[in-house]
């Protein structure tokens, strides 16, 4: 009889154990399905003032980052050196000259919160904004300028791989005197230049 009891313990363990293993392996795919990827999180839109732009033209653009629920992305400024910062990436060589680029930290007046912008950290929608200065010499057509965002996804427990996230700004060159129509007001109101 005494030997029949630790076989049964041991039986109860080993079910035991089974059991525990096979909750933890049901779990694992579930937590796994939780954490997007981080080219999913955010999605980039280019946008304008104006349906076209004369050549020598300068004018206001903006980069609308839609970042999903439950995720957040670092400060352009961020204060902590372990935190890779969003950095808009301008390219290299453009027919376009971008003097002024300005993050959602640069757009912060005294007394006013920005949209998106809490703790360092960026949250739902944010506007990265640029004025950008066409050449004399731009023909009329489509100027196609490949951009990238560079950014690290994070959540309440853990932040992502860091990735570049390209995306194409088209801008409108118009010959002078055609007629331009206002667009995006929610965006520059009625001051896109």
């Amino acid at each position: 009889m005494r030997t029949r009891r630790p076989i049964r313990n041991l039986t109860a363990v080993t079910l035991m154990t089974v059991a525990v293993m096979a909750v933890s392996l049901v779990s694992i795919p579930v937590a796994a399905q939780e954490i997007a990827r981080p080219g999913d999180v955010v999605s980039i839109t280019p946008a304008l003032p104006k349906t076209g732009f004369e050549p020598g033209a300068t004018f206001q653009a903006a980069i609308v980052l839609d970042i999903m629920e439950g995720y957040h992305l670092n400060g352009h400024k961020t204060m902590d050196p372990t935190l890779i910062p969003t950095q808009l990436k301008l390219p290299k060589e453009s027919p376009v000259a971008w003097p002024y680029v300005r993050y959602p930290e640069d757009q912060v007046k005294p007394g006013e919160e920005v949209p998106g912008l809490h703790d360092e950290q960026y949250h739902n929608q944010v506007v990265i904004r640029l004025v950008g200065r066409l050449p004399e010499d731009a023909e009329p057509g489509e100027i196609k300028l490949e951009m990238k965002v560079y950014y690290q996804t994070c959540n309440e427990s853990l932040c992502l791989m860091p990735i570049d996230k390209p995306f194409e700004f088209v801008i409108p060159v118009v010959a002078p005197g055609t007629e331009v129509k206002d667009i995006n007001e929610h965006l520059f109101g009625n001051r896109g230049g």
